[in-house]
């Protein structure tokens, strides 16, 4: 590692890896508000509003976050299980005669649920308790499912598919992946500039994909400054369906954040401590009730920043800070906001993929330190199997049942890691010590 936690680079290198965090942080969520605002039939302005608003929090609960709550330089972003339920809801909701805004407006009471939820966990600190349950064979099970359910979409993204609405195999944008992947390697392997390999690589891409005509026009701002407003989808609605709903994704999501600090652990050389996961489920709760209040989709913390402190050997919580700051920075200012989206998305996955197996060295290393007994192979083969088999069912043999349970079954990364958790300490639970030592007094 070359910079610890609490190392501060010089300037130089710190502006520099906080613009890499900057690239990061967008990359890894401007899709999501583009796709929201496409099913809820949102006008271009409104999804550059809302690309705003989300920044803008990104980095606000990502700097209280490595501030004053689990003290990690660990992005918060868009949650894949909420805006799958975001999305699933507003197709149940239309087929019932329901407006896509008004499930807008209920699910901001149903996030704002789920952080009060985060809040008392954290709180009364049962969070602290909870990561006990996430043994090496738990969290990597999860690294393991988490890295295999992103590689359809990695791939898919640096072959060109869907970008510029293409269907097909673009080879032109796959040799171009190849190459930012090889750049991103070869820089890795230099000393002085491994640390900048995903920034280079995504800047080199960017501009090779202007030269070859590849990019989208940046579109104009109205206005300089645009601050962040409340109840982006209108006045709170109260609907018991989706808050149930909310304050059960907000339950299961609990196993996210205990993994994700788990890993960044391991990604920082640290161990962290029984009050850093509960600061962190606190200031998750914070960020949940400021999506509730701004509309955005629902905030948690991401592994893929243990990936990226992994590839550049950096973990520095100065630059993250410095990078979050832009982040609000950036939902101030719509030019850039709209500047930075504009960032060619097989790019960015080209630019991320070393990181992304990363997340699948972290599952290994877990593995490799648990015996290989039958036991062993049971919990973790059975769960890797359970997960990996549901990402190849189709999405729609689910539908006919009730949302969450839906989005439960058919999200593999989140019922392989419970299936897991049940196979690990209920089905086949080890014996503790107390217990073995009683069985031989009494031998």
């Amino acid at each position: 590692m070359k910079y610890g936690l609490y190392d501060r680079p010089p300037a130089g290198t710190s502006i520099l890896a906080a613009l890499q965090w900057m690239i990061v942080a967008v990359s890894s969520s401007v899709a999501v508000p583009l796709m929201i605002g496409d099913i809820y039939g949102l006008q271009v302005d409104e999804i550059g509003n809302l690309m705003q608003q989300t920044m803008f929090f990104i980095g606000l609960a990502s700097f209280l976050q490595v501030w004053i709550g689990h003290r990690y330089p660990m992005l918060e972003g868009p949650a894949g299980l909420w805006w799958g339920i975001f999305i699933i809801l507003a197709q149940l909701g239309s087929s019932a005669g329901l407006h896509p805004r008004e499930i807008g407006q209920s699910f901001q009471v149903g996030m704002a649920m789920a952080g009060v939820l985060f809040l008392l966990f954290g709180m009364m600190g049962w969070i602290g308790k909870l990561q006990r349950w996430f043994t090496p064979l738990v969290s990597g099970t999860y690294m393991i499912l988490l890295a295999i359910s992103l590689c359809s979409n990695i791939l898919t993204g640096m072959l060109g598919i869907g970008f510029q609405h293409s269907k097909e195999v673009q080879p032109g944008v796959a040799l171009v992946s190849i190459g930012i992947v090889a750049l991103v390697i070869l820089i890795m392997r230099t000393k002085r500039f491994s640390s900048f390999a995903v920034l280079f690589g995504m800047v080199g891409g960017w501009v090779l994909y202007a030269i070859f005509g590849w990019t989208e026009p940046v579109r104009p701002a109205e206005h300089l400054i645009t601050w962040p407003s409340l109840f982006f989808w209108g006045a709170p609605r109260w609907d018991w369906g989706v808050v149930l709903t909310s304050m059960l994704t907000g339950f299961v999501l609990l196993t996210n954040l205990v993994t994700s600090t788990v890993v960044m652990g391991k990604a920082t050389e640290t161990v962290p401590t029984e009050k850093q996961y509960n600061r962190g489920g606190i200031f998750t709760g914070v960020s949940h009730l400021l999506s509730g209040l701004s509309g955005v989709v629902g905030m948690i913390p991401l592994s893929l920043a243990a990936a990226v402190i992994q590839t550049t050997r950096m973990a520095s919580r100065l630059p993250f800070m410095l990078a979050m700051i832009g982040m609000m920075l950036i939902g101030l200012f719509p030019l850039v906001a709209h500047f930075l989206a504009a960032l060619p998305t097989p790019v960015a996955y080209a630019a991320m993929f070393i990181s992304y197996t990363q997340l699948l060295g972290f599952g290994l290393k877990d593995y490799v330190t648990v015996k290989m007994d039958e036991r062993t192979i049971t919990v973790g083969g059975g769960s890797l199997l359970i997960g990996i088999g549901v990402m190849f069912v189709p999405a729609a043999a689910w539908q006919h049942l009730p949302p969450l349970a839906s989005f439960l079954f058919g999200n593999g990364l989140l019922l392989g890691v419970l299936v897991c958790l049940l196979l690990e300490h209920v089905i086949f639970r080890k014996q503790d010590d107390e217990t073995k030592k009683k069985d031989g007094h009494a031998a």
